[in-house]
């Protein structure tokens, strides 16, 4: 099997009966009822990937041409494939390359999800691979994917590649760029101004899919896997999915009524819904090494779909329980696990098997996981207005006139100690650290554990240790507008590298973090805000955060 659920709690019970009694999944495939109401955003009913294996399996021409265009980039000599996205149009290809489920492809797939210029220069050194950065770039395809309206950094990143291209005198650059989006999108509109290739993100041609439901039947999972398996093997990877997921709208009442009976993902959703009636609205995943590059994706689709009107549930992953936790808390453990523990907090084991097929089987059941558990507790689990937002924030600041308007209580290093022990003992529900910067760097390990300590230690409670701008796709919807009680630091770095090459100013970067920092002040849950004058204050940040937590430990105040 692909995947299997070992899983009882008081309520389980009821809750399987509930979506039975429901025809939830009838309401799913047909898209109709209470199910297509809490999947409707701006009046689109967006449930394309319920059952978009199946009909991606029904459309056997639509799938050759994705194997046909795999093929065709392969067959150009290409060495590099750059996929500049945001959120869920790049967390699957993060996913993928991390199991290491693209190194058939015979080349390298980058996800490009910032905005900071370390980024950028990062993927000219890969690109360049310590030669000529014109002939590394003669062998890039460049991928431009956006499953939101407005998302504008691919747009950037699409306009400096095209710029490099140009300067470096590639032969026909448009060859080497491909968008895939929405119509009428920010991208879509680039793309008919440029006269860039487009490409269907959905195999039918819809657009009624979020971009984090976008793996395992549109393009965003398609191709990068078409460009991993031999021809014919993208077919029996979604066959081989398909045959347990078997979501179709073929299926009939009793094919309905057995799947909801006997699905590991369906009896998932009933588990972690009697654990949020139960007050447990924490979620720790405990995976082994060979998984933790699953943990961003779940947390993504999880806190991105649910986290609403102060309710969802939290996602944790790489965390050192120690005891004495609150009892708000349920463990996911993946196979063996890691070792994740948390006082006797119930636990499911979720058993996977490997490859592509098992990835696609995942990825498809944690989509129903979600969207039955936000039918269970009434979450409308389409839209991201959080999120937003926020995106309306940063827009405005960087399109703006003038230098960026830094608030006036934005903290130095040495601030932090004392407004972070302060308010940590307010008892914050969860700790966050974002620090906006490239993760490519290891400047910020220290800083990364301090606050795992600081929160998993010292005041007993997880922590996400976030990087922006890419985890305000992810997991900014549930950190503004989700369950309540979170202690968010944010990082932000004034003075950046320069790109290395073309055009790429940081103001995108600042704008977007201040951005959120607006947002969130609006939505009642102001974020410490933290500058550093450069990346040689890492360091820095780190002992400011240590010396938080033995204030902390000092005043009786790190345990309530």
């Amino acid at each position: 099997m692909l995947a299997a659920l070992d899983a009882e709690a008081p309520g389980l019970a009821a809750a399987l009966e509930r979506l039975r009694a429901d025809d939830a999944l009838g309401q799913l495939l047909e898209r109709r009822g209470r199910m297509a109401e809490l999947a409707t955003e701006d009046g689109d009913v967006k449930l394309d990937w319920a059952d978009g294996v199946a009909r991606a399996l029904d459309d056997g021409a639509a799938l050759a041409e994705v194997e046909a265009l795999a093929a065709a980039v392969r067959d150009a000599g290409t060495r590099h494939v750059v996929w500049a996205g945001m959120g869920g149009s790049v967390q699957t290809v993060h996913a993928l390359r991390g199991l290491g489920l693209l190194a058939g492809a015979g080349l390298e797939v980058h996800p490009l999800d910032s905005t900071d210029p370390a980024a950028l220069n990062r993927l000219l050194r890969a690109v360049a691979g310590g030669g000529d950065l014109a002939e590394g770039l003669r062998r890039t395809f460049v991928v431009g994917v956006a499953m939101g309206m407005t998302s504008e950094e691919p747009v950037t990143h699409l306009e400096w590649l095209d710029g490099l291209l140009r300067a470096h005198r590639v032969a026909d650059p448009d060859r080497h760029v491909a968008v895939m989006t929405l119509p009428g999108s920010s991208l879509d509109r680039f793309a008919a101004a440029r006269g860039v290739r487009r490409v269907d993100l959905q195999l039918d041609g819809g657009s009624h899919t979020p971009g984090r439901m976008s793996a395992p039947a549109t393009r965003v999972f398609l191709l990068p896997a078409a460009l991993a398996l031999p021809a014919g093997g993208l077919r029996a990877a979604l066959e081989r999915c398909q045959a347990e997921l078997r979501l179709s709208a073929a299926l009939d009442a009793d094919g309905r009524d057995a799947l909801a009976c006997g699905d590991p993902f369906v009896r998932l959703a009933a588990w972690l819904h009697a654990q949020l009636e139960a007050g447990r609205d924490m979620l720790l995943l405990d995976l082994p090494e060979r998984w933790r590059p699953l943990a961003p994706w779940v947390e993504q689709v999880v806190e991105e779909s649910l986290g609403k009107g102060g309710r969802g549930l939290l996602v944790f992953s790489g965390q050192e329980p120690a005891g004495g936790w609150p009892d708000r808390h349920a463990v996911l453990r993946v196979d063996e696990g890691g070792g994740t523990a948390c006082d006797g907090a119930p636990v499911a084991a979720l058993r996977l098997a490997g490859g592509l097929a098992a990835a696609a089987r995942l990825f498809a059941g944690w989509e129903l996981a979600v969207a039955l558990l936000g039918y269970l507790q009434g979450i409308t689990f389409a839209g991201q207005p959080a999120v937003e937002a926020y995106k309306r924030h940063a827009r405005e600041l960087r399109l703006g006139d003038g230098p960026l308007p830094y608030p006036p209580d934005a903290l130095d290093v040495a601030g932090l100690p004392a407004a972070l022990a302060t308010a940590a003992g307010g008892a914050p529900a969860y700790l966050d650290l974002t620090v906006n910067a490239d993760p490519g760097s290891g400047a910020w390990d220290e800083a990364r554990s301090e606050m795992l300590r600081l929160g998993n230690r010292v005041l007993r409670r997880p922590v996400k240790l976030r990087w922006g701008p890419q985890d305000y796709h992810s997991t900014e919807q549930s950190e503004t507008d989700g369950p309540p009680g979170v202690l968010s630091v944010r990082v932000l770095v004034r003075r950046t590298e320069a790109v290395a090459a073309g055009e790429y100013a940081d103001r995108f970067l600042h704008a977007q973090a201040l951005g959120t920092v607006r947002a969130m002040r609006e939505a009642g849950r102001p974020p410490l805000l933290i500058v550093l004058e450069d990346l040689r204050d890492a360091g820095r940040l780190a002992g400011a955060i240590r010396d938080a937590g033995e204030l902390l430990a000092a005043s009786g105040g790190a345990v309530r």
